[in-house]
């Protein structure tokens, strides 16, 4: 080969090695790794070696740091996004702090106590009424009194309150 060969030349590696002023095996790697095609000519070797150094110039090069680092600020605007969101849904009031679930909670138990006395009393009078009789409601506090428990004793188990959580919450109604 010509010491000034020519473009349209099938390459080889030492001769691209000299054009480009770097070594045989440096070249070798780039063959090995792809980047180079085999069997092409100077002209094309040349114009894959530029655009790969313009590309590792401007730093876009893929590699394991950078993979790593746009990962880490894919994850980064993630949780900001969460959180932005999670304040946007409780200033529309989408979501409620704990001790707004806590009061609803004691409150519903309450109704649920209450509505569930209504509903024995009724059952009792309809007996009484229909039958002519007076029911002795003693014998049924026990029954009423573990139903009006298990209404009430309901517990949310998540973390203490000083961690974040609601810990256990006063059931009584």
């Amino acid at each position: 080969m010509a010491d000034n060969p020519s473009l349209d030349d099938q390459a080889t590696q030492s001769g691209f090695a000299r054009l480009v002023g770097t070594s045989q095996p440096a070249i070798a790697k780039h063959v090995q790794a792809g980047v180079l095609p085999q069997g092409s000519t100077y002209s094309v070797w040349l114009q894959v070696y530029c655009e790969r150094l313009r590309t590792e110039a401007a730093g876009r090069q893929a590699n394991e740091a950078r993979n790593q680092k746009d990962l880490a600020d894919a994850d980064k605007a993630r949780m900001s996004a969460e959180k932005i969101r999670r304040e946007l849904y409780r200033e529309d009031q989408l979501i409620v702090d704990v001790e707004s679930v806590r009061k609803v909670m004691v409150e519903w138990s309450t109704i649920g106590k209450n509505e569930f006395l209504g509903a024995v009393e009724s059952i009792l009078i309809a007996i009484e009424s229909q039958h002519a009789i007076t029911v002795d409601r003693e014998p049924l506090q026990p029954s009423i009194d573990a139903a009006l428990r298990a209404i009430g004793s309901y517990e949310i188990e998540s973390l203490a309150p000083s961690e974040g959580g609601a810990g256990n919450l006063d059931t009584a109604a």
